[in-house]
């Protein structure tokens, strides 16, 4: 975003870093030169029940979504591969 144009909508642009945890790339010149990020990164996690009803409620996951839930609870409990597999 431009500088200038950042300047205009200050408060609205805290305001969504704050809640909506995103960050936003200041430019000048069309080269990014600052960016207003939010001080705790975690606050974009979300719970396994919060994914689960955010893909239920855009109808990604339909009646699969209880499965969905256990592979990945069963995911985090597994060891991380040594290597990517699609190496």
């Amino acid at each position: 975003m431009d500088i200038e144009e950042a300047e205009k909508h200050f408060t609205e642009l805290v305001d969504k870093v704050e809640h909506e945890g995103v960050s936003i790339d200041l430019e000048r010149d069309h080269k990014i030169v600052a960016r207003l990020s939010p001080i705790d990164p975690a606050s974009k996690k979300k719970t396994f029940a919060e994914l689960i009803a955010f893909l239920q409620e855009k109808k990604f996951l339909g009646d699969d979504a209880e499965q969905f839930k256990r592979d990945c609870e069963a995911a985090g409990n597994e060891p991380l591969a040594e290597e990517r597999i699609w190496d």
